[in-house]
């Protein structure tokens, strides 16, 4: 199994803090640190700032400030003064950062607990992330990898060692309870890969570049790979787990491999991609999904979500609650053992309503060409045409100038429900016109 066994990984993360707690002894008693890192004050600011600023982090400023022939990290730093970092502090500056939290979500440390962080808030090994019902926090680290944890979860990071000087580059997390899901960015040629490791209480997962996500509940872990290839050990057994592949383990019980659900098929994929409070999100119903999840978010990675439903229908977010922009959204089948398949990811725009006034459409039909228009109304019209007015299996929208009229192919044997409203700007759009229901000829 490529990457660390959890026990080299949790041994290597207590003899690193023993390390740094006894440096100072080891380093008092040298006549020349060597490897200290020394800063020529700049401008007056306390020395708890000045280690703040170098390491991203201040729980060491007192010992560095006794090593320094201060009192305390509170004292003001001269102009011209030099401060000396000893090299096993210069360690903290493998960090990650919190780049978006919502909810209920605890960020601990070792001298403080927050909740919720704040976003661009480091993150040093030995931190502790934990989410409620309702939280969600993304992590992301030097090496371009992201975390993120869903609600109801908790985490530990175990190790992190991964800067640009460094001949590794090495991430380890505990997952503990709930769902966390990790996107690994292979690093550019020439740097070293990154060695990322996930535990749980039954399995470890090691990758290099890859997106997967591990759900850790009372008795069972699960482990889904939706890009890359992921190695997994449960109990001595390995495995090679590549896209489309989970596995579920259990105490005393062999690992069980599964595969993943494909990933939905949306309708109304082609032409314009814009949705206002009065659509809905569908898709092609997946045989054997029992549920669904629907996420939206502001990145194509899913690290900012704004919504996020678990449903059983095929049509969801009828309401919704967003400012006009430009979102992503995914939607992923969940099987009858809680493996979340491959989603579908789609940009989209959410238009505001900003003109209440209904179109009035001319309607005809000659065989199986539909003919809609012409209209008075010269602006760009959206027409959604779907073969259901409640559970439709096709659906297509197609954006044109209707001033001069539009002929279209629409099969005589279905039935054909048509809507239309104004597009004003990539941003705003009218109400939708009244229906117009073509029935199937015999």
């Amino acid at each position: 199994m490529k990457g660390r066994e959890k026990v080299s990984t949790s041994a290597r993360f207590l003899v690193s803090r023993i390390f740094v707690s006894v440096a100072l002894l080891t380093i008092a008693n040298t006549s020349v640190a060597e490897k200290d890192h020394s800063i020529v004050v700049s401008e007056e600011q306390t020395l708890q700032q000045i280690v703040e600023d170098e390491l991203q982090s201040d729980r060491f400023a007192r010992q560095i400030a006794i090593y320094n022939g201060y009192e305390a990290g509170s004292t003001i730093i001269p102009i011209g003064a030099t401060i000396k970092i000893p090299e096993p502090y210069m360690r903290l500056r493998n960090y990650g950062q919190v780049v978006f939290a919502k909810g209920d979500v605890v960020h601990a440390q070792p001298a403080i607990v927050v909740n919720p962080p704040a976003k661009g808030a480091y993150v040093h090994e030995g931190d502790i992330f934990t989410t409620g019902e309702d939280g969600f926090v993304s992590l992301k680290f030097g090496s371009g990898s992201v975390v993120n944890v869903q609600p109801d979860s908790r985490i530990s990071v175990k190790d992190i060692d991964c800067t640009e000087e460094q001949d590794s580059c090495v991430i380890s997390l505990d997952a503990e309870r709930g769902e966390v899901e990790s996107q690994v960015t292979p690093r550019p040629d020439g740097q070293p890969p990154v060695e990322f490791t996930v535990t749980t209480p039954f399995l470890s997962a090691a990758v290099r570049g890859t997106t997967f996500y591990i759900n850790v509940e009372k008795g069972a872990d699960r482990i889904g790979v939706t890009s890359g290839l992921v190695a997994t050990d449960v109990a001595g057994t390995t495995n090679d787990l590549p896209k489309g592949k989970g596995l579920l383990a259990e105490a005393n019980v062999e690992p069980a491999l599964v595969d993943l659900l494909a990933a939905p098929e949306l309708l109304s994929t082609e032409g314009a991609n814009t949705y206002s409070v009065e659509d809905s999100v569908r898709w092609k119903t997946l045989q054997a999904a029992q549920q669904y999840r629907l996420t939206v978010a502001q990145d194509e990675a899913l690290t900012t979500p704004l919504l996020s439903e678990v449903v059983q229908e095929t049509d969801a977010l009828t309401s919704w609650d967003l400012t006009a922009g430009d979102y992503y959204m995914s939607v992923a089948g969940i099987d009858d053992n809680q493996f979340l398949g491959l989603p579908v990811v789609k940009q989209f725009t959410f238009a505001d309503i900003t003109d209440q006034e209904k179109l009035e459409l001319q309607v005809s039909r000659s065989s199986a060409v539909t003919s809609i228009g012409p209209i008075e109304y010269a602006g760009l019209v959206e027409l959604l045409i779907s073969n259901s007015l409640d559970n439709p299996t096709e659906e297509r929208r197609v954006t044109r100038n209707l001033s001069e009229g539009l002929s279209l192919e629409l099969s005589i044997t279905q039935d054909w429900v048509i809507r239309a409203r104004k597009v004003l700007s990539p941003t705003a759009v009218s109400v939708y016109s009244d229906y117009y229901v073509l029935e199937a000829e015999n």
